[in-house]
């Protein structure tokens, strides 16, 4: 009884460190499955690193899966557009400080990308490089501008920064010529609260003086206009008055003619005048009298005899 016991007991033992080494197996080779199979995202790359060997494979592109050894490391790599924006400090000509607010945009050149990591090896090329020279690029040319004219040739100081950065940037060798589609967008240009608010001052003067150039021209038309309108009607009644004055002198010269020497000729253009001025004076005058003694004596048609 007690040897089956201990055969019994012994078989059970076996069992258990059988069922212990094949569940360690199972786990050794997930985590060798899990260490040696690895996933390259879109837009992503991977460098396989031997530190035995010493060296560096090329770019595994993504979308993909790579098999690598468990002691070597794979670096992963974002090779499609990157960005990098960051606020620099500098000063204008006139030594106004600015805050220049920038955004840089690039893509990687995958056949750039090993060299790119030989240079930097813990992918830190945007601030060792990138800011690097984007900050003293920026600072020499915002220097060769007043803080006004920044404000002014705004587009012109944005293309010719992001022309100079380029250059730069290509003529950097530890970059590896990596950097491609290079784009910078200058965001903002910030000044001093007080040069902010006498840039205001300034506008808002401007402003008024040309509203007031407006106005001065505005009353300066009125007035000139109104000048022309008295001028061209006093002209205009004073070319009729010597109508009028021709036309009354014809009339008499003609009445004379027709009475010729034997009457009073004096006599006979007052009377005419008379006869003008009395038909301005009233319209319903038709008949008209002369007295023996020169007055003219006045009968309306339209009179009723009590």
């Amino acid at each position: 009884m007690v040897e089956e016991g201990r055969i019994g007991f012994g078989v059970s033992n076996k069992a258990v460190a059988l069922i212990s080494i094949l569940v360690l197996f199972l786990i050794f080779m997930v985590v060798f499955g899990l260490v040696m199979i690895i996933n390259v995202g879109i837009g992503h790359a991977v460098i396989l690193v031997d530190p035995i060997t010493r060296s560096t494979s090329d770019p595994i592109l993504g979308p993909t899966y790579a098999i690598k050894a468990p002691w070597v490391t794979a670096v992963d790599i974002y090779y499609a557009t990157d960005t990098f924006e960051d606020v620099i400090p500098s000063f204008s000509s006139d030594q106004l400080e600015m805050d220049i607010e920038v955004l840089a945009r690039w893509s990687l050149d995958p056949e750039k990308i090993r060299d790119l990591y030989s240079n930097y090896p813990n992918l830190n090329y945007k601030e060792k490089a990138i800011e690097s020279i984007m900050q003293e690029t920026i600072r020499l040319i915002t220097k060769n501008y007043t803080a006004l004219e920044t404000i002014e040739l705004r587009d012109t100081v944005r293309d010719q920064v992001e022309a100079a950065i380029l250059q730069e940037l290509n003529k950097e060798p530890s970059l590896a010529g990596a950097l491609m589609r290079f784009e910078l967008d200058l965001k903002n240009i910030g000044y001093p609260a007080s040069y902010t608010s006498a840039i205001e001052d300034k506008l808002i003067a401007e402003q008024q003086r040309i509203q007031a150039g407006f106005e001065r021209e505005k009353i300066l038309i009125l007035a000139n206009a109104t000048a022309q309108e008295i001028i061209i009607k006093a002209t205009g009644e004073a070319e009729a008055k010597i109508i009028e004055a021709n036309a009354t002198k014809e009339a008499i010269q003609l009445v004379l003619e027709s009475v010729g020497q034997s009457g009073n000729q004096t006599r006979i253009a007052e009377l005419y005048l008379w006869i003008q001025t009395l038909q301005k004076i009233s319209k319903d005058i038709e008949i008209l009298i002369i007295g023996a003694d020169g007055i003219p004596v006045l009968i309306p048609t339209n009179s009723t005899s009590p």
